[in-house]
């Protein structure tokens, strides 16, 4: 380190205050400090989104409610023009009640399909259903807003039904009629059926339809071969003899005898028993002298 020497006053004795000597004072210099990197500055966090004013009491009267807030197809006007607060709070109130009964009482649907619960009755308890079947029903059941109450009304309702819906979608075989009808007739099974054929033959002439259009609507209906059963029973006991009725033997009136074709056919087989019976009966009826 090299000493400096600072003059403090000239070098004339007395000078600027006097004196005899000149006084040195030696200076020592302080070595440089070389200046170190300021560190790299710090990443500025982002800016908070500037929060909204607080409202004024003034802009705060843009959230109250008031009876101008109506939708305009609620709102009911006076003869001035002006609203009818009355009549429109009236009319909005016959809006709800009407949209309350279109809907029900039963609530709002559940949160997802999931939640919809099967009724709390014996029919549901331990029955089977299909899970797939299940789980797209109870899609359907969400998406047209079904409530938990609508949606066990339908499941009751459905299953009240079904054993209909099955049976009405089942064809019943003449089995089935057979064994339908022996529960009720017994060993007289075959005997009641063959009276309810002859029933439904005679039905069938005398309505104009064949006896196979008849046999596809009824052949197999446990119900209506026991009417035709019964009403063959009724023309038996009821049946008078076939003489009171101008019958002869066979059952026919001498009117049918001769109209049937065998009897003006002399090669007909039949023709000689039908002219005796003509015979037979003019000569029978004959007047005595």
């Amino acid at each position: 380190m090299k000493p400096r020497f600072i003059p403090l006053f000239n070098d004339e004795p007395g000078a600027a205050g006097g004196g005899d000597a000149v006084i040195e004072v030696p200076v020592v210099e302080t070595p440089a400090v070389e200046a170190k990197a300021a560190p790299e500055a710090l990443e500025t966090p982002p800016a908070k989104p500037a929060e909204p004013p607080a409202k004024s009491a003034l802009s705060g009267a843009a959230d109250e409610w008031a009876p101008s807030k109506v939708p305009e197809k609620y709102q009911v006007k006076n003869d001035k023009g002006e609203l009818d607060v009355t009549a429109t709070f009236r009319k909005v109130e016959e809006h709800r009640a009407s949209l309350e009964k279109r809907l029900g009482a039963g609530g709002v649907r559940p949160k997802s399909a999931d939640d919809y619960k099967l009724p709390d009755t014996d029919t549901f308890k331990g029955l089977a259903l299909d899970d797939a079947g299940s789980k797209a029903f109870r899609a359907e059941a969400h998406e047209m807003g079904l409530s938990q109450a609508q949606y066990e009304s339908v499941m009751n309702k459905y299953a009240e039904m079904a054993p209909a819906l099955v049976s009405a979608g089942k064809e019943v075989t003449a089995d089935d009629t057979i064994a339908a009808l022996t529960d009720v007739w017994k060993d007289n099974t075959k005997q009641e059926i063959a009276g309810a054929y002859g029933v439904a033959q005679k039905l069938a002439e005398k309505s104009g339809v064949s006896f196979a259009e008849m046999d596809a609507a009824i052949g197999n209906n446990p119900v209506a071969i026991r009417m035709l059963a019964s009403l063959a029973k009724e023309m038996t006991e009821d049946s008078t003899p076939a003489s009171a009725n101008g019958a002869i033997g066979g059952g026919k009136t001498i009117t049918e005898l001769m109209a049937d074709p065998a009897y003006s056919d002399i090669r007909n087989p039949n023709h000689k028993a039908i002219s005796a019976q003509v015979r037979a009966h003019f000569e029978k009826t004959a007047p005595k002298d």
